[in-house]
């Protein structure tokens, strides 16, 4: 203890405020710093939020088409690098005006809803199922053979014919067409495989609906 010079006891009160105003000073510190994570972290799972919807179909939580175009070509590189095949299916609802107007356009939404959640159930984790626009559907398959992803898309088509959507006092039963094509076999730059997809799906459309279909090359006459 401090003396002064009568011997009296000083100093303890001004210490004991000193001690008193740092442990304050560190509680604030604390508290500003738990804060200032919170914060961060909260910032952080905005931007993931934002970074998804700008990826992401709203309404089927799909990938969406410019997700699309920015991952095909670097799985088509993938593939290309370590020589395994990739396969793309592109599907359409059938007469989906029709359905949008008999039930209207919130019931040819829960159709489009069901059939996102049919494509999710039924696809691995490596593969990219993308909402091309509209009613058009597009899922990449890595290290799949064209065979594998007919009998891939066959398998959506028979689940989703036989899918019944609940839309007020209306079950809605609806079809798909679907095209198939494949890396290396019918093109080796993403715009030519959607192309061959697309073609396919036109063949499937045009030659009754609710069928899947193989691209197949013109043949060159001799």
């Amino acid at each position: 203890p401090l003396h002064d010079t009568a011997g009296n006891i000083v100093g303890f009160h001004g210490v004991t405020r000193d001690i008193t105003e740092q442990k304050r000073h560190r509680t604030e510190l604390l508290q500003a710093n738990e804060q200032l994570a919170r914060q961060l972290q909260e910032i952080q799972e905005l931007q993931s939020r934002l970074q998804e919807q700008a990826i992401r179909d709203g309404l089927t939580g799909l990938f969406n088409r410019r997700y699309l175009d920015e991952t095909l070509p670097r799985e088509i590189s993938r593939a290309k690098r370590d020589g395994y095949p990739l396969a793309v299916i592109m599907m359409d609802i059938d007469h989906f005006k029709q359905i949008n107007d008999t039930y209207g356009h919130p019931g040819g939404d829960e159709v489009l809803k069901s059939l996102g959640a049919v494509i999710r159930q039924g696809a691995r984790e490596g593969d990219i199922a993308c909402r091309y626009g509209g009613e058009e559907f597009v899922i990449v398959l890595p290290h799949m053979g064209i065979e594998a992803a007919l009998v891939r898309a066959e398998k959506w088509r028979m689940e989703l014919e036989a899918t019944q959507v609940r839309h007020g006092d209306f079950n809605i039963r609806f079809a798909i067409s679907a095209g198939v094509s494949g890396y290396p076999y019918h093109a080796t730059s993403h715009e030519n495989l959607i192309e061959c997809a697309d073609l396919a799906l036109y063949i499937a459309k045009k030659g009754g609906r609710n069928q899947v279909t193989c691209f197949e090359p013109p043949v060159e006459s001799s």
